[in-house]
């Protein structure tokens, strides 16, 4: 799939698709969200980076911090992003 039909189909800007593939763009979870649908996986995937070393305690945490700067739409799609993968 082209830049071009991945932008189209997630609603987003060229640039925008450009941006975040390289690493350099911000965007939202609504985003995040909507170039899943677009690739036709589900938003886990897009951030399946394998085991990691942390621990429960220190992911909670981290979370937890994150969660408290996060934006009432962004806390939403988290949300709607920890049941997806609670039910794996």
């Amino acid at each position: 799939m082209t830049q071009e039909r991945l932008a189209e189909l997630a609603k987003l800007s060229l640039q925008s698709v450009g941006e975040i593939e390289r690493g350099r763009g911000n965007t939202t979870l609504l985003n995040i969200e909507n170039l899943a649908n677009a690739l036709g996986v589900g938003v886990p995937a897009l951030f399946d980076f394998g085991e990691t070393d942390m621990t429960r305690q220190d992911a909670e945490t981290e979370l937890k911090s994150l969660l408290r700067k996060s934006a009432d739409p962004d806390i939403r799609v988290l949300l709607a992003v920890a049941r997806s993968l609670s039910r794996k």
